[in-house]
């Protein structure tokens, strides 16, 4: 069953804030709305269906309700002291249902599918199914697994259709960036695990390849001077192509966006 890249979780502070900031830059970006189940609302940035969603709390009693469920995002977060900055990796699936039952064969302690919604803001709501899963100790937390209500090519064309895609944006999202710790072992797990081609060694990282996206796993001491002399702020990067700019870093708390690196 093939698994295709699907979002990057941002946990910020002001989704608001976020969204001028990058707006300004051209990485176009809109609200999202309200996850009233979790206490959580969003701006995204999208990149074909592809995107970044940034990510905050408007309602601590809610939130910290969604925080109990194991290996879900809202679990990451608490557990790593609600830092600002990447967190979580989403795949997108068309049979969750199958991949939890695979999953659990393996081994993996499974919870879900749910199903999950969230309030646009002119009203409408936007439905789909979650499962997380994993298992205690892990070095770096899996993915967890996304099925939307609609098909592909609807949800195009309602992003397209609502803004939320600007189909004037040259701006594609090239590769993920994954800092660790041994290295060899996380990618040969989540090549296993993720049913992923094998994994391609480069100079300075070793690759896993989706059908949409690539991610390269780095070691952390080499994150380190990835970001120029900073503290590390996280488990991930991202790397974005724009062919209308040069080289430029965007800087968040806890976050770096490569464009052109």
């Amino acid at each position: 069953m093939t698994l295709y890249f699907d979002h990057l979780v941002h946990q910020v502070e002001s989704p608001e804030n976020i969204k001028v900031f990058f707006n300004k830059r051209n990485v176009h970006t809109v609200n999202g709305g309200q996850h009233t189940m979790w206490g959580t609302y969003n701006t995204l940035s999208y990149f074909g269906l592809s995107y970044i969603e940034q990510i905050a709390i408007y309602d601590r009693d809610l939130f910290e309700q969604a925080a109990q469920y194991p290996y879900s995002l809202h679990y990451t977060f608490k557990r790593d002291q609600e830092r600002q900055g990447f967190s979580r990796i989403a795949l997108r699936t068309k049979k969750i249902e199958e991949e939890g039952q695979r999953l659990r064969e393996l081994g993996y302690d499974v919870y879900g599918p749910d199903v999950c919604s969230r309030t646009r803001p002119d009203g409408t709501v936007v439905k789909w199914k979650l499962l997380h899963f994993g298992k205690p100790d892990l070095l770096i937390d899996f993915p967890f697994l996304i099925e939307w209500a609609e098909e592909d090519e609807e949800r195009l064309s309602q992003l397209v259709t609502s803004g939320a895609i600007d189909t004037k944006q040259a701006i594609t999202m090239e590769s993920i960036q994954l800092y660790v710790k041994d290295i060899r072992r996380t990618v040969r797990l989540w090549q296993e695990v993720l049913q992923l081609p094998e994994p391609v060694q480069h100079e300075q990282f070793i690759s896993l390849q989706l059908p949409n996206m690539r991610l390269d796993f780095y070691e952390e001491e080499v994150a380190v001077a990835m970001t120029l002399g900073h503290i590390k702020e996280g488990p991930f990067g991202v790397t974005l192509k724009d062919p209308h700019r040069t080289k430029e870093t965007l800087v968040c708390p806890g976050a770096f966006y490569w464009i052109n690196r």
